[in-house]
């Protein structure tokens, strides 16, 4: 089922000291697989589409498929836009029901990062909406990491808008790492709100545990579950030639993946 109230759901996560895993994914099989996990671990999710699955796809097919299979899961499930690149692509994603929408404004200078994320916070907000900022940057495709200042993400929250932001600590897309967690524990200390990891999937356990103690509400798991997904298909096309099996194997492997997130994040049974 999907979120009816994102905003208020996000602040529940920060008061009860969880955090959700949000995976990107890009096609039918990866979020009927990770849906498939959250029920079994009895868990929420968000099932996240990146700027790029949305190119490649088509914006409206794609979240129109996620949307009915969320509609039709017993668990809660949000609807995110992932590194979203501005207004026009955020009010698409609204129009099509998504429960939150990210601007990843992270090559812009803070002043007008706050700009744009102010206005997309409005228009998220007006219906019913969360929004997620973001100021540092996570490598990757992203280039260099930047490290965010506290006094920066303060920033986003009280004259930004935001609902949640992203905070580079340490995290890399795609690659192993471990957080800055004093800097996390003072970034936290002076944002008021919610906090998210980029690069999730490479983030050593014990940090990531932390860091949920630490106000942080969802993390993002991209490369891990692709990862998974391949080499499931690898095992697949070994063993069979029939492509209902080698399909199978590839979901099985990603429910795999999810379910460990939902247990390492504590949303397992919060559902």
């Amino acid at each position: 089922m999907l979120v009816r109230a994102p905003r208020e759901f996000i602040g529940r996560l920060r008061a009860e000291r969880y955090a959700v895993p949000a995976f990107d994914v890009c096609n039918l099989e990866l979020a009927k697989a990770v849906l498939e996990a959250a029920v079994e671990a009895r868990a929420p999710v968000i099932l996240a589409t990146y700027t790029g699955d949305l190119a490649h796809a088509g914006l409206r097919p794609l979240a129109r498929l996620i949307k009915a299979l969320a509609e039709e899961a017993p668990v809660p499930v949000m609807l995110h836009l992932d590194h979203g690149t501005g207004f026009e692509l955020a009010v698409r994603c609204l129009a099509e029901g998504y429960s939150s929408v990210m601007f990843d404004g992270s090559h812009l200078p803070l002043e007008d990062n706050v700009r744009e994320a102010r206005a997309i916070a409005d228009v998220a907000h007006a219906v019913g909406a969360a929004m997620e900022g973001e100021v540092g940057s996570f490598g990757g495709e992203q280039g260099a990491v930047v490290l965010t200042e506290p006094a920066d993400a303060a920033a986003m929250f009280d004259r930004g808008g935001v609902d949640l932001l992203a905070v580079s600590v340490g995290s890399v897309h795609g690659q192993a790492s471990r957080l800055d967690l004093g800097r996390l524990e003072e970034i936290a200390r002076r944002a008021p709100g919610p906090l998210v990891l980029h690069g999730g999937s490479g983030i050593h356990p014990d940090d990531v545990r932390r860091a949920v103690a630490l106000g942080v509400v969802k993390l993002n798991i991209g490369h891990a579950l692709f990862a998974a997904w391949l080499e499931g298909l690898r095992e697949g096309l070994a063993a069979s030639s029939d492509h209902y099996e080698v399909l199978a194997r590839g979901m099985a492997r990603v429910r795999e993946e999810a379910r460990r997130r939902f247990v390492l994040t504590g949303a397992a049974g919060k559902a």
